[in-house]
């Protein structure tokens, strides 16, 4: 439900208003009015053995304002503000936070290995024990992490109110120019969201944005997650041809300066793969060792995040056409990688020591993306079958020698989507079944690389209706085939009136106790600290089966 308010005579819209009509010369733009929608939300988790992991207040707005105008066939300011206080810090500061501290490195996901268990006569471990919001307890760590897993336990506590206005999840000016010929030529510019394939979970095509994965690891919607960005985009709808139903050309500059995917602090709730915690360790060489080593050696000794420049902004297109019952696009992209890089650091040219101030750098390279898709509609099967394909170079991924390889990348992803009626589970709409199968190949392939050659990720939706759609239950799996790990997540969703909305879910996890061996271990089978890419987003999360409880109102 929304509400609208007469915007004209603000100040937003006058501005606005001014800027267009200075820049079109002698165009008349004015304000019509604005709409208004948006909710409030609590989402509360308790995880087994730990207790709350999450108590999630959320406020979201959205509004867009119209505009009337001579030049442009559509011309609309829209934007979404979103303010989040997770209290779990302070609900359960015991488990979370910065006073949090794990007994081992990896200690809410496996048990004790040779890297982490405490070597007789030092007294030491190999690695310990990640430090928990390193900006408030470890100001080394701090200056070397600076700009990137940095957060304080404030940070996580309000995510949104930083120094990059996340509260402001989108804000973009769009227009639609209708041309002589009957094509539209269509503008976005502002933080926004680009959106390429339409993939549930992990992602092939969709990685212009980034993703804050400590939100809920992989589990929340996309849309959600994604980060926004300041964007511009274009598009050329240039409608049917001789041979296609319809086809357009888009294409996207993203100038915002560069910005990972946020994976996590050591301290928060979820930290994906358990990396926020071993960039925040330390390796104990001065107790093993000697030598050079006088104190610990922190695994990062800096994040080189690249400086905004032109030649740092990314670019992407994107043909899409329409043939009978098949949709299909062709993309390229080139950007940076959103995932980091670890770059071994030597003592000195040829000892394959570490330096005495930090074992690696991190860094994120340039990728080029090459990639396609294909939407069908079966009408035998009334099913949409959906194929997509992406082939990547310049990506870095981690290895035992050196930190990373870097390697040519292919991923795939091939879903089917059906509705179907089943009388006998009581409810005459259809139901969703959805599936999908993720595939990924690394073409330059190394032994002491933990990530498989070849790995696939199957994923399930069935989702049904109840109640003239207001009662609405489903599951979804997960299971990837290197870690031996699977999910499931069953749901129920209940929207008494246009308002309400309660969702009661479990999301519970089996597998994920794969070990890879470690050099530094005397190659010795290990969990630490090549064995969480072995085992994934799902392996590495095996501790964290929870029951979820969300409330929302909207307005």
């Amino acid at each position: 439900m929304s509400k609208t308010i007469t915007t004209t005579s603000t100040r937003l819209a006058v501005a606005v208003s001014a800027a267009l009509s200075t820049g079109l010369g002698s165009t008349a733009v004015a304000a019509a009015d604005t709409t208004w929608a948006g909710f409030v939300e609590n989402a509360t988790y308790h995880r087994k053995d730990v207790g709350i992991s999450k108590f999630r207040n959320t406020a979201q707005a959205e509004f867009e304002t119209k505009y009337d105008s001579d030049s442009f066939r559509s011309l609309r300011l829209n934007g979404v503000l979103r303010g989040t206080y997770d209290g779990v810090y302070d609900l359960n500061d015991g488990e979370f936070g910065k006073d949090a501290q794990q007994d081992y490195l990896g200690a809410d996901w496996h048990s004790a290995g040779a890297a982490t268990t405490t070597i007789p006569g030092p007294d030491v471990p190999i690695l310990s024990a990640g430090v928990p919001f390193p900006c408030d307890n470890d100001p080394t760590l701090c200056d070397n992490l600076d700009g990137y897993m940095d957060q304080k336990e404030h940070d996580a506590r309000f995510p949104e109110f930083n120094d990059r206005l996340d509260f402001i999840r989108e804000l973009y000016l769009s227009a639609d120019k209708e041309l002589t010929n009957g094509d539209v030529l269509s503008f976005r510019l502002g933080k926004q969201q680009v959106v390429w394939g339409k993939t549930d979970l992990f992602r092939v095509l969709d990685v212009i944005n980034p993703v804050d994965y400590s939100r809920h690891n992989i589990y929340d919607e996309l849309e959600d997650i994604r980060i926004p960005q300041w964007m511009l985009t274009a598009e050329w709808r240039m409608g049917p041809n001789q041979v296609l139903d319809d086809s357009n050309l888009s294409l996207v500059w993203n100038f915002d300066k560069f910005r990972p995917s946020n994976l996590g602090t050591c301290g928060q709730s979820y930290k994906i793969l358990d990396a926020g915690c071993f960039f925040s360790s330390y390796i104990n060489l001065d107790s093993l060792v000697g030598g050079p080593y006088t104190a610990p050696v922190p695994i990062i000794h800096d994040v080189e995040e690249p400086e905004w420049s032109l030649a740092n902004t990314q670019l992407g297109a994107k043909w899409e056409g329409v043939y009978g019952d098949a949709t299909f696009s062709l993309n390229a992209l080139t950007y940076r990688q959103q995932l980091p890089s670890l770059h071994f650091r030597e003592l000195a040219p040829g000892t394959g020591a570490p330096a005495t101030d930090g074992v690696f750098d991190i860094k994120f390279p340039r990728v080029n993306l090459l990639g396609g898709a294909i939407d069908y509609y079966s009408m035998p099967m009334d099913a949409v079958w959906r194929v997509e394909l992406a082939y990547t170079e310049g990506e870095e991924l981690p290895r035992d020698q050196d930190g990373h390889k870097e390697t040519d990348m292919l991923r795939y992803v091939i879903g089917l989507d059906k509705n179907l009626v089943i009388p006998a589970l009581g409810t005459s709409s259809a139901f969703l079944i959805s599936g999908q199968l993720f595939g990924e190949h690394i073409l330059d392939h190394e032994a002491d690389m933990p990530n498989d050659e070849d790995n696939w990720i199957a994923t399930g939706l069935f989702k049904g209706w109840y109640m003239n759609n207001r009662l609405s239950p489903q599951v979804i799996v997960a299971h990837d085939f290197a870690a031996e790990a699977t999910v499931v997540a069953p749901s129920i969703s209940w929207t008494p009136d246009n308002h309400w909305m309660f969702n009661l879910g479990l999301n519970v996890k089996f597998g994920g106790d794969e070990q890879f061996p470690w050099s530094v271990a005397g190659y010795a089978d290990t969990y630490e600290p090549l064995a969480r890419f072995t085992n994934g987003p799902i392996g590495v999360a095996n501790q964290e089966d929870e029951i979820q409880f969300t409330i929302r109102y909207s307005f």
